[in-house]
């Protein structure tokens, strides 16, 4: 990665030393007959903030080019350190570039899926209730029908928190089904994108139900009690009821899942 040329990085400075005396003119007031004392002192205070910024801004941009796809060695060489420095200056960076890609193959497949489902969820529970994650949903949505596709995944990461937590707390509505979706939507998201030892631990090495040896797959929420792992057989039918995923031990598990006991109740007597 080329350096800057001496003539950027004077120019870079220039821009700095307007930024520092502007804000230190401004901190004073238009009004002020400071001394050159004051003056100095003021841009001494406006340079300090400026570093604290750019340090600030530069943590952000080293982990937005790990994000997408850059190495220590790169990072180091654009920060003008060696691959050990940036790594000691900025620790955790290594491996986002999968996460990141695991983020983008799971929106691309279930983004839209994903958003028509809070819509879905949003007029069945929003009526009933106001949960204090439903106006930060509604205002999410805006934002994505503006969003440009470069802002739409973090957009959808941000309407994931607030999704889980409805998904969690919403009390039954009529048709349960958009939040039983939305559960199974976000504990499919991140057990796909944050893996599974990143999502849960899960102590339990068998299904919760008693006497049940098969090995769990998600966990439920029911309510009124705590969640518990399930595997396959005995979450399907737990999901027939008033049960909602709340995690799963691998991705695709949950969303696969709730289709299955989706796709019993539709057919059988509810």
């Amino acid at each position: 990665m080329s350096d800057l040329s001496n003539e950027q990085r004077a120019e870079v400075a220039a821009a700095v030393e307007r930024l520092a005396w502007a804000t230190a003119r401004e901190t004073l007031g238009p009004a002020t007959e400071a001394e050159p004392r004051q003056l100095w002192l003021a841009a001494l205070t406006s340079l300090l903030a400026i570093r604290d910024g750019a340090e600030q801004l530069a943590a952000s941009a080293a982990l937005s080019a790990a994000e997408h796809g850059a190495d220590y060695p790169a990072i180091g060489e654009a920060a003008g350190m060696t691959r050990q420095g940036a790594r000691r200056k900025w620790p955790g960076l290594a491996g986002l570039s999968d996460g990141r890609q695991r983020k983008v193959a799971w929106w691309t497949a279930h983004g839209d899926q994903f958003v028509d489902c809070v819509r879905a969820v949003l007029e069945t529970v929003g009526g009933q209730v106001e949960l204090p994650w439903l106006a930060s949903l509604r205002t999410r949505l805006a934002e994505i029908d503006e969003a440009a596709p470069a802002q739409r995944l973090d957009l959808l990461d941000l309407m994931l928190i607030d999704a889980h937590a409805v998904a969690l707390n919403a009390p039954a509505p009529v048709d349960p089904r958009p939040v039983g979706l939305l559960a199974a939507l976000t504990a499919d998201s991140y057990a796909a994108t944050n893996g599974h030892s990143a999502l849960i631990s899960p102590a339990a090495k068998a299904c919760g139900t008693p006497d049940c040896p098969a090995e769990p797959v998600v966990e439920l929420l029911r309510a009124g009690h705590p969640a518990a792992p399930a595997c396959r057989r005995h979450a399907v039918d737990a999901l027939r009821h008033s049960s909602r995923i709340v995690a799963a031990y691998r991705p695709e598990v949950a969303l696969s899942v709730f289709a299955e006991a989706d796709s019993s109740t539709s057919s059988g007597p509810r």
